[in-house]
């Protein structure tokens, strides 16, 4: 599929458990395969390319590009949800789906069933948080640093000291100070 990053990552940690558009709603044509089809990355963009999209916390709302906030989606269906939640209009784009399901069909030369009247929107399941950030400070410490693959930003708003590493960012932040006891 060529997609590289955070969706990989969000894989590789099981995050991302299948390979289907994980929009509300799928508009890939079931003529090219639906929501299990994805386009192989090429220099140019295509509608059913795969795509990040934030989730469970949009982007907008201040979402995160990390491993626990992904969904693997489609280009189009990405940008199609983003359309319909803001209010904007989606005809252009719903015109091009109609072409690609009328190109696949030609292209396969199989006959068609009409296209199926608008299905309800898949309601998503919200995902649990996980185990670790319910941890007390110092076994969350010792997670983290046993973990390198959690970005500081998934567990913190601080900041690290400029020249900070990031063990020494760890214990600083999750660690009171010997000032307070």
């Amino acid at each position: 599929m060529g997609v590289k990053g955070t969706l990989t990552k969000a894989a590789e940690l099981g995050y991302v458990t299948e390979v289907t558009c994980g929009m509300p709603k799928c508009f890939c044509p079931e003529e090219l395969g639906g929501a299990g089809y994805f386009a192989p990355r090429t220099n140019q963009s295509n509608d059913w390319e795969a795509t990040f999209e934030h989730y469970p916390i949009p982007k907008v709302e201040g979402g995160r590009k990390t491993v626990d906030n992904a969904v693997l989606a489609h280009r189009l269906c990405n940008k199609l949800d983003h359309f319909i939640r803001d209010g904007l209009s989606i005809e252009k784009d719903l015109a091009r789906i109609r072409r690609a399901r009328e190109a696949a069909a030609e292209s396969y030369r199989r006959p068609v069933a009409p296209a199926p009247a608008a299905r309800a929107p898949r309601v998503r399941k919200p995902r649990p948080a996980p185990a670790w950030r319910t941890l007390p400070a110092a076994e969350m410490a010792a997670h983290l640093l046993a973990v390198p693959t959690i970005t500081d930003t998934s567990w913190t708003d601080a900041s690290r000291l400029r020249g900070e590493s990031r063990a020494a960012f760890i214990v600083r932040t999750l660690t009171p100070p010997k000032d307070a006891a």
